[in-house]
């Protein structure tokens, strides 16, 4: 088994959900916020330059080792734009 933890951007968190519902795999998922290569939201004030967080969805599943090179492709045709922020995985388990 693989944990995969998946960090999409909001508009395309459902989409990768749905896409884990149709192969029948069971997730969590959860809004979370950071600032990866995009460096966050930038604003000004008349003193400083201020950055906040963006908002991504954090998406948990345990998928078999048979699988998941199938799945993390899947996932990455569906979640990419071509821009900076379209998110992470994170696969966690034993050596393929």
């Amino acid at each position: 088994m693989k944990e995969l933890i998946i960090i999409v951007r909001r508009e395309k968190a459902q989409d990768v959900k749905a896409l884990l519902q149709d192969i029948g795999i069971e997730y969590v998922s959860k809004p979370v916020l950071g600032k990866g290569k995009e460096g966050g939201l930038g604003y000004s004030t008349r003193k400083d330059i201020f950055t906040s967080m963006v908002p991504k969805v954090l998406i948990m599943s345990w998928v078999e080792d048979a699988l998941y090179n199938d799945v993390v492709s899947r996932v990455l045709r569906i979640a990419h734009t071509g821009h900076y922020g379209d998110g992470k995985i994170f696969v966690m388990g034993g050596l393929p």
